[in-house]
């Protein structure tokens, strides 16, 4: 049911929101050439009219959508820079933060992949929160070779190390990955593990 835009309609950023909001939802849910800018009006209850007024293109639409979602590399930094605790606590504590920020990006980069081969454009701009994670990952990594914990190349341990908890939330539906706090904690710390000791018995 659509809502009356009236004396009491909602603002224009407000009604933008919910378009957005609307956006993000279906294009994940149906892919972007499988949602109608008709549906993002009915889901975000207002007039097709008016998302072609905002948004002018569902093109431009994808577009803001991801651009709006994108999160701040400010927060990361801070929970990066006041790390404490042994080098095992601090990694577990990076891969939680990362399975955490993944889930909640979870559909934007499954619509970022799905854009790759059509909207190269957009597809990048799901990655800008990824790629910011992995430059702060590196300067970690980078800090721990300088202190004398790691060796090798710190964008290549960074980039190791994302990809084990990229594995986990977005395939954890492939290969039956439980994810109950308990669990989550059993996997983050073996990973860890595997990370900086390998897994051959010694």
């Amino acid at each position: 049911m659509k809502l009356i835009e009236g004396p009491l309609k909602a603002s224009p950023d407000e009604t933008r929101a919910r378009i957005l909001a609307a956006a993000r939802e279906l294009f994940a849910l149906k892919g972007t050439r499988g949602t109608t800018t008709r549906e993002v009006a009915d889901k975000a209850g207002v007039n097709e009219a008016t998302v072609f007024r905002h948004f002018g293109t569902k093109h431009a639409l994808l577009h803001e959508m991801l651009d709006h979602y994108c999160e701040s590399r400010d927060q990361m930094r801070v929970t990066v820079e006041s790390l404490q605790g042994s080098l095992v606590d601090q990694l577990c504590t990076i891969g939680h933060m990362a399975i955490d920020g993944i889930k909640r990006k979870e559909d934007l980069i499954r619509i970022g992949l799905a854009e790759q081969l059509t909207d190269p454009d957009a597809s990048a701009m799901t990655w800008r929160t990824p790629v910011g994670a992995l430059s702060l990952l590196s300067d970690y990594m980078q800090k721990r070779i300088d202190a004398g914990e790691f060796s090798g190349d710190p964008e290549l341990l960074a980039r190791a190390f994302m990809s084990f908890w990229f594995s986990y939330v977005l395939g954890r539906k492939i290969w039956n990955f439980p994810d109950e706090p308990d669990d989550r904690d059993r996997v983050v710390r073996q990973c860890v593990e595997l990370f900086l000791n390998g897994a051959r018995s010694r």
